[in-house]
């Protein structure tokens, strides 16, 4: 909603240089709304890193026989391959706190909110 609202000043800024952009920067609307709920997500994401790197030194310690083989799932996804089956290799990649190129956890909220 945020970015509809300002979609004309965002196309400006993108392409205009430093000097240009201090002029455009008070026609944004929200801004202060917008740096709040950047910060928000950013915490939200550096603490599930976090916990995924966590996850991952304690399963690696642990479950090394189960690591392996999830490792080595990863590892056999390409473009070329179906996204159904990149998606549940990732999911279960997240869930062992292997970092995966396009988070499934993202990909389910933005597809429950598909309106």
């Amino acid at each position: 909603k945020l970015v509809n609202e300002n979609m004309d000043t965002l196309v400006q800024l993108r392409s205009s240089k430093p000097e240009q952009m201090a002029a455009l920067l008070p026609r944004l609307t929200s801004a202060e709304n917008v740096l709040k709920r950047m910060t928000i997500i950013g915490e939200i994401l550096s603490f599930r890193a976090m916990a995924q790197q966590g996850l991952r030194e304690v399963f690696s310690h642990h479950c090394p026989f189960l690591m392996g083989p999830i490792e080595c799932l990863t590892d056999i996804v390409t473009p070329d391959t179906d996204i159904q089956v990149t998606l549940s290799i990732f999911e279960v990649a997240s869930a062992a706190g292997i970092p995966c190129e396009i988070d499934p956890a993202l990909v389910n909220v933005l597809a429950g909110s598909k309106t």
